[in-house]
């Protein structure tokens, strides 16, 4: 006998999955989309007072293991910051580590070619290798133990963000409003071939970064933190045995009564197409991981992401079970409950894009817009985005070890929280050997 429930789409139940599905997702674009004009009207009504914050003693901290192609940029685009009081300090993994060489040389060819706006530049190899955490999260406690007593607030940049000239004065005015100890910005996804991984992983992100914005998840690519609220949440205790640096803060952050932030004007486009579908399943991956070790939304993004297959692969099931039976009305109501929650999916993505394109829009940044011809290559990938996220999603539930830039890396659960530590080979095989609990 064939299971009734897979004849029920003739009824009310697709009204109801449909409405179970896209609701709370239409709920969340709304709230994003709010957010986002709501933080823009707020940036822009302190243009003209925002470079009064420019004489704030601040540092930039910037990271390095492996040379990013985009690392002289980076520095360079450092070098025209408009704020007039800040430090720049990079902490490179070792002194043979490739971003080495490469730092220090564009340092002093940066340094006798212009007039770099920062008062001061430290390059130094990473101390020391501890037992817990990440080496990220080691090269960062070593750079916030030795900020400048005059110093209250500190900037974090990876290698692949190349920032405009009032990125930091931004950061730093946004992270000294009343209540605010940390702001962020978020990364917007603008493919320059559209390539089917590059549309995959802007889809992915369009999703990502109303979850981020949402839940308040900061993102260490452009992060603010201030002096005070840092010392008050124990920042630098916290990443002790952390895997990554943002995540980590929202709890403490909140528990000391600061405020987290994200600001629109802060995101930053990046229209890399390099990239294949593996890699990218597997970055999507270790991104929601971080979520998973040290940020209490995960079990609602966890459900976002799962709930996205389930509809695949019950709509499949749905599909041939009924064509089997010989039901082909059923059948193709179960292909049109599809299509319906397909174009839901769309129409959110286009509303997600539009309120990015009209935020950078203020700030002089330009994205281009889904025109005809985009809009149904983006469609057309949507599904496959949905398999690679649900994906990633059940690799992040499942995962006992991660790969981040050579480096394996295995947790634990303590008493204060999950414990990351770099793997040795005998680590690696007993959590192979081992039932997942």
């Amino acid at each position: 006998m064939m299971p009734s429930i897979l004849f029920l789409p003739r009824g009310t139940l697709p009204i109801i999955l449909l409405a179970g599905l896209i609701l709370p997702q239409a709920a969340l674009t709304l709230w994003f989309v709010w957010i986002m004009r709501s933080r823009m009207r707020s940036f822009c009504r302190r243009n003209q007072l925002r470079a009064t914050s420019a004489d704030i003693p601040a540092e930039v901290v910037l990271c390095l293991r492996g040379c990013d192609p985009t690392l002289e940029d980076v520095l360079a685009s450092l070098a025209r910051q408009s704020h007039r009081r800040w430090r720049l300090c990079i902490v490179v993994d070792s002194v043979s580590d490739p971003a080495w060489e490469v730092a220090h040389a564009a340092i002093q060819r940066l340094t006798a070619t212009s007039s770099p706006s920062w008062s001061g530049v430290t390059v130094e190899p990473l101390n020391e290798r501890p037992a817990r955490g990440s080496l990220k999260c080691a090269s960062l406690r070593q750079a916030l133990s030795a900020l400048a007593m005059d110093t209250q607030a500190v900037a974090l940049i990876d290698a692949d963000s190349v920032v405009h000239a009032d990125w930091l004065v931004t950061m730093v005015d946004e992270c000294m409003q009343p209540g605010v100890g940390a702001v962020s910005g978020n990364r917007w996804y603008d493919p320059a071939r559209d390539s089917p991984a590059g549309v995959v992983r802007a889809i992915w992100n369009a999703g990502a970064i109303v979850q981020m914005t949402v839940f308040g998840i900061p993102w260490g690519g452009s992060l603010a933190v201030r002096r005070e609220a840092m010392n008050d949440c124990k920042w630098v205790e916290a990443i002790e045995a952390s895997l990554c640096e943002d995540t980590v803060l929202a709890a403490p952050l909140a528990l000391s009564g600061w405020a987290y932030r994200f600001v629109p004007a802060l995101i930053a486009v990046d229209r890399d197409d390099d990239i294949a579908l593996g890699p990218l399943g597997r970055w999507i991956a270790r991104q929601l991981l971080t979520v998973r070790l040290h940020h209490r939304a995960w079990p609602l993004v966890a459900v976002h992401g799962l709930s996205t297959s389930i509809v695949l692969v019950a709509t499949l099931v749905g599909t041939v079970v009924s064509g089997l039976a010989g039901a082909r009305p059923t059948a193709a109501t179960w292909l049109g409950f599809l299509a319906i929650y397909e174009a839901a999916n769309l129409g959110l993505l286009l509303v997600i894009a539009a309120a990015v394109r009209a935020a950078l829009a203020q700030t002089g940044k330009h994205v281009r817009p889904l025109d005809p011809a985009r809009t149904a290559w983006w469609a057309a990938l949507i599904p496959a985005t949905q398999a690679v996220y649900a994906s990633a999603i059940s690799a992040a539930t499942w995962a006992r070890i991660v790969e981040w830039r050579g480096i394996t890396y295995v947790w634990t659960n303590s008493r204060t929280g999950r414990e990351v530590r770099m793997a040795s080979t005998h680590a690696i095989e007993a959590m192979q050997t081992q039932p997942m609990s």
